[in-house]
């Protein structure tokens, strides 16, 4: 009899943390057989840090019963792998990036192989093209960025359908302290972020000429798709 018992939140929150251990490990794997950093190299780590600490944020989000900022942090790093997913589509990656490195220019104002802006709309669907996905995954999370009705349950207490009454309670924190309501969200953010992992350790691994298989070795994985929600094995 198969065990239809949900992961606790625990559980799935000790998962992101280990992908974020995971990332570092990968990482300095990669620039350990490295014989010099660039320009380049600096926004991949750069773009590192800030997965780790949006990773940690959102941790620390939902440990203190946050929804709506946790969800803001889901589009956030889904942000992060659109951008570096779309270095693929510049006209000049290492020029590009050396403009945005010396606050010449900004990452919105490149233009792409394809001759449009680098713009979020543009972004979504090259990423989406490999992953599919993440285009309406987005659309859902940017409920949460913007105001809408995503921001009202989270105020609400209780209801009395005898006396057809409502409680809110005005606080930082959610009311209902349900941790149900937090996994598809924190499921969410993980699959999120080991797309963004591995789209990161990918292009570093590319500009240091790291074969394939290591790649596969690192993340424990074969033919699996990036993002497909699958841990795979610790190296």
């Amino acid at each position: 009899m198969t065990d239809k018992t949900p992961k606790p939140l625990a559980e799935r929150l000790a998962a992101i943390e280990n992908m974020e251990k995971r990332l570092v490990r990968n990482a300095q794997f990669v620039i350990s057989k490295s014989k010099g950093l660039t320009v380049f190299d600096m926004f991949l780590l750069g773009a590192i840090k800030r997965t780790l600490s949006q990773a940690l944020a959102f941790r620390s989000l939902v440990e203190g019963w946050n929804f709506s900022s946790a969800a803001v942090m889901v589009r956030t790093q889904l942000d992060t792998a659109m951008r570096i997913n779309g270095i693929k589509y510049m006209t000049d990656a290492d020029h590009d990036i050396a403009g945005i490195f010396e606050g010449k220019t900004t990452y919105r104002n490149l233009k792409s192989v394809d001759g449009d802006k680098m713009l979020d709309a543009y972004l979504k669907k090259k990423l989406a093209e490999d992953h599919p996905w993440v285009g309406p995954f987005y659309d859902e999370l940017s409920d949460f960025v913007h105001l809408s009705f995503r921001h009202f349950w989270p105020i609400l207490a209780g209801t009395d359908d005898a006396n057809q009454t409502a409680q809110f309670v005005i606080h930082g924190q959610d009311p209902k302290k349900n941790e149900a309501n937090y996994y598809d969200i924190t499921d969410g953010f993980f699959k999120v972020t080991q797309l963004t992992s591995m789209l990161l350790v990918s292009f570093l691994m590319v500009r240091h000429r790291l074969p394939p298989t290591d790649y596969q070795k690192m993340w424990g994985i074969e033919e699996k798709e990036v993002g497909d929600g699958q841990e795979g094995s610790a190296p």
